[in-house]
């Protein structure tokens, strides 16, 4: 037998044949993990938020970002010509969104309007901005959703948001439709729910460093998601090994359906 075993790095690579990728809420969080990410792929990423995320000068040019809202959808449309130098679009990752937290009772009109408008019209904005400007060859779409589309989540809270849960269970079914919709042009779209994860939203509960004392018996895996974690299955969505995948909702929740 041989002294030693051969080097095996157990390591396998993504590939993405397109060559745009275009992220909303790509400020922080999820977005910024994922944005990160397709960056080191050698993807051309058009970073898109509310407020613009802060410049970066490396990646040679190809992070790209700029200031629009996804209610803006005149924005949207300029916004992408302009970062994208007639180059077509590939990949799209629906980042964008807000969380009130209001509770059950006496959610104003307002609240339920925004929480929609940004959460899901504005996910169809994205999309629908995006149509026309991808590639003959088609691409990807991922979604991030949340396990509230699933299951009513009132631990860290003793009532749980409705107009956010709404948002993100109607995501879920624009998922579907645009998955319907977009395969005969080679267009993919999936969605990946989160469950609990470390980033500012999470924050707003106290902190993220460990899971509440409520919650943390529902979580098998007894931690908070990094938004890392949650990028890479973004990333696997978008790349050429899920080829054949659409219409689909990968749940990142740490075992918390088991529960």
């Amino acid at each position: 037998m041989p002294d030693s075993l051969p080097e095996n790095p157990r390591a396998t690579s993504l590939t993405y044949a397109g060559e745009v990728a275009v992220v909303t809420g790509a400020a922080g969080g999820i977005g910024a993990a994922t944005a990160a990410l397709l960056l080191d792929a050698g993807l051309t990423v058009l970073c898109l938020d509310r407020i613009a995320p802060a410049a970066d000068g490396g990646h040679d040019g190809r992070r790209r970002c700029a200031a629009v809202d996804v209610t803006d959808a005149d924005g949207l449309g300029a916004t992408l010509d302009g970062l994208r130098a007639d180059v077509p679009l590939s990949y799209v990752v629906n980042c964008a969104g807000i969380l009130d937290e209001t509770g059950f009772s006496g959610v104003g009109a307002e609240s339920w309007l925004r929480t929609l408008d940004v959460n899901l019209v504005g996910a169809y904005r994205v999309l629908d901005a995006a149509g026309p400007r991808f590639a003959e060859a088609g691409g990807a779409v991922v979604n991030v959703g949340s396990i509230e589309a699933h299951r009513v989540i009132a631990l860290s809270n003793p009532d749980p948001n409705p107009a956010y849960a709404a948002s993100k269970a109607g995501l879920a079914m624009l998922t579907r439709t645009a998955g319907r919709a977009l395969a005969a042009r080679g267009v993919r779209v999936n969605t990946v729910s989160p469950g609990f994860v470390a980033t500012p939203m999470a924050a707003a509960h106290g902190t993220a460093a460990e899971l509440p004392a409520a919650l943390a018996p529902r979580v098998p895996l007894g931690r908070f998601a990094r938004a890392e974690e949650v990028a890479a299955a973004i990333a696997f969505l978008l790349a050429d090994q899920a080829s054949y995948v659409t219409g689909a909702d990968l749940r990142i929740d740490g075992g918390f359906e088991l529960t």
